[in-house]
Formats: C-alpha cells, sequence, structure tokens
C-alpha cells in the first residue's frame, strides 16, 4: 500500500471512530466538483466503494455535498432523495452522513459515514464532530487533489 493510500485509509478509519460509522469514506473532488472519486474506505462496504468514480450528479449524497458545500444529514435514507436508493437498498444503508472538506475555499472532497455500529441514526452531534474533522483535515487532503 502506497503511503498517500495509507494516510487516507487513516482518515477514514478515524471517521468510523468518531462518529460510530459501520464504513466511513474518504471522497475526493475531482474537475472542481464535477467528479467524485471514493479514494479510500474502511468497514462493512469499503470493498465494493472504494476506487469508484461517479459524475457528483449522480453520487447521491456525496454530490449533494458537493454541491452545496453544506454537511448532509440523512437520518433516514429511504425515499430520501438525496441519497441513491439503489445502493443504500442493495448495501442495506440506513442512515448516512456526508461533509464537505473545503479547504481555502476550495472544495477538496467529503468525508461520508454510512450505519451507525449501533444502529441508531446519524445526527446533528455526529454531523458537528464530523464537520470539525473535515475542517482540520483540510490540508493533508489538499495533497491529494486533482483538478
Amino acid at each position: 500500500m502506497s503511503q498517500n493510500r495509507q494516510i487516507l485509509d487513516d482518515i477514514a478509519k478515524f471517521v468510523q471512530e468518531i462518529v460510530n460509522a459501520e464504513t466511513a469514506v474518504v471522497v475526493l473532488a475531482e474537475s472542481e466538483g464535477e467528479f467524485v472519486y471514493f479514494a479510500a474506505a474502511v468497514g462493512k462496504y469499503a470493498e465494493a466503494i472504494v476506487d469508484k468514480r461517479n459524475t457528483s450528479a449522480n453520487s447521491g449524497l456525496c454530490g449533494v455535498a458537493f454541491q452545496g458545500k453544506v454537511p448532509v444529514l440523512v437520518c433516514k435514507t429511504e425515499g430520501d432523495s438525496r441519497v441513491r436508493q439503489d445502493y443504500a437498498k442493495a448495501m442495506g444503508i440506513k442512515t448516512a452522513l456526508a461533509v464537505p472538506v473545503i479547504y481555502e475555499d476550495k472544495l477538496l472532497g467529503a468525508l461520508m459515514a454510512l450505519n451507525r455500529t449501533d444502529g441508531s441514526e446519524f445526527d446533528e452531534e455526529a454531523e458537528k464532530v464530523l464537520a470539525g474533522y473535515a475542517a482540520e483535515v483540510g490540508p493533508v487532503v489538499l495533497q491529494f487533489c486533482i483538478s
């Protein structure tokens, strides 16, 4: 594993810990947020998610976070248009959270958490914790961005 991938994996692991997530993902913004790249993931769905790319418009939760440049908290994914229902159903995602990573007014990516290990829903406190961490890791994530 490259050192770069290890740094992103470590960020994902920390996301998983601080919000008690079943799966945590580090998503990079490509072409100024036009595309999402799922650069690192840990947890239950990591293998199905990592190294995938999509347009922001078709990526669901991360695309919404990219577009609005604000955190997106989805307490219950079922029927929520901000979440790709096909992915949510296939992976059993019941609750999700995505927070954009912005540094010096530049969208770099997002930190995403899927399901809580204890089965509870993500809430405003988890959003606050994750948003604080996203602000903290901005300078680190900057080195991985392709624009």
